[in-house]
């Protein structure tokens, strides 16, 4: 590694660790204002509130990583180029490729770190905390006598299977119990329609080496003609098993939680068993699953973005090219939510509505890239 490498690396890294710590501090006083007060009022201990406040930085450093490396690469840049050392580098030779060569490897290894962040600790940290809130509502309830809801039961289930084109609709889901209440489980063909629907009672559910083996009891057994629409036969039940009738109620758990609270392995498992229907609620969850896995590159973007808006002639406060690549910064994360919500509404095939933004700007940017060097 060169001396001008090195120097520029050590520049870099003082500007990046005092952004992310300083973000770090901002953050630890929003999510303190914002949650310590209901774990107070849980009746938490202080260990439960450390933890849950440790895991909000582990949880949000794949948001504070990009800021403060777009904050850094541009303060440093904008700083060699007020003082001629970028004129004087060019001067010997050496191109702007070569010269920022330390910055884009910088900005490759946070890009790996953050593909490691998205796919590892950040859903470990966003599942512990969770965790965390869902036992300190549960012990302040019981500590007061109020009725407890069990961990792991959700009500109001509806889960749309695009796979096999099944939507179940339970009233009540119980994964620690392995039970299901008020069940109705819709079936459809290649077109769409109905041709069977199956209600119970009651259901229970048990997890065997050939997958999930679901138990109707105390129901009807609808069929309909695909056709025409009509019933075709209804007869009643005691018990009822379809062996191809094999969803996951796990999975039905995630349907009932905003998909944005939900990590990497959980979107995965979702969108792996249910399928991604465009025009069907399982579009955002598919919309987060693309998002997380396209994050990363967000990292090389911001290189590429703040060198142009760094190295422009004359000698400009390095505040001002901070202002300006923070703005265009803005605009990119402005676009990014504009095509997850076509990606959400199924206006867009989510995988598409999350690289969009990112094909954008690199057609955008190299350009000018190329105009700099």
């Amino acid at each position: 590694m060169r001396i001008l490498d090195r120097y520029i690396l050590a520049e870099w890294a003082k500007v990046f660790a005092l952004s992310l710590l300083s973000f770090m501090g901002l953050l630890l006083l929003s999510e303190g204002y914002n949650w310590i007060p209901d774990f107070l009022g849980w009746g938490a201990s202080f260990g439960t509130i450390l933890q849950f406040m440790s895991l909000s930085l582990v949880k949000n450093l794949s948001m504070l990583i990009p800021i403060s490396l777009l904050i850094s690469v541009i303060f440093v840049l904008a700083t060699m180029n007020r003082n001629h050392e970028i004129s004087a580098a060019r001067a010997a030779g050496i191109g702007m490729w070569r010269l920022t060569a330390p910055l884009w490897a910088a900005g490759l290894c946070l890009a790996g770190l953050l593909a490691l962040l998205n796919a590892v600790l950040v859903p470990d940290a966003l599942e512990a905390q969770n965790s965390l809130v869902e036992e300190a509502q549960f012990a302040a309830l019981k500590s007061k006598g109020g009725t407890v809801i069990p961990k792991g039961q959700a009500t109001s289930v509806s889960f749309e299977n695009a796979k096999a084109r099944r939507l179940w609709l339970i009233s009540n889901l119980g994964l620690s119990t392995g039970q299901a209440f008020e069940v109705i489980v819709h079936s459809f063909d290649e077109k769409n329609r109905e041709i069977r629907c199956v209600t119970a009672r009651f259901a229970e559910f048990r997890k065997t080496p050939q997958g999930w083996r679901w138990t109707f009891r105390d129901g009807r057994d609808m069929r309909f003609d695909s056709a025409t629409g009509s019933l075709m036969a209804q007869p009643r039940f005691k018990e009822l098993t379809l062996p191809d009738y094999d969803d996951d109620p796990e999975v039905m758990f995630y349907s009932t939680k905003d998909p944005d609270k939900l990590s990497l392995r959980e979107v995965s498992r979702f969108v792996d068993q249910a399928g991604s229907n465009p025009g069907g609620q399982n579009a955002a969850y598919a919309m987060r699953y693309h998002s997380i896995l396209s994050a990363p590159i967000i990292c090389l973007i911001v290189v590429a973005v703040a060198i142009p808006f760094s190295v422009g002639a004359g000698r400009i406060s390095p505040m001002v090219g901070v202002a300006k690549t923070f703005g265009l910064f803005l605009a990119f994360y402005f676009l990014t939510s504009f095509c997850a919500a076509f990606g959400e509404n199924g206006a867009l095939p989510p995988m598409i509505a999350a690289w969009i933004p990112a094909v954008l700007v690199a057609a955008w940017v190299i350009p000018k890239l190329r105009s700099v060097n």
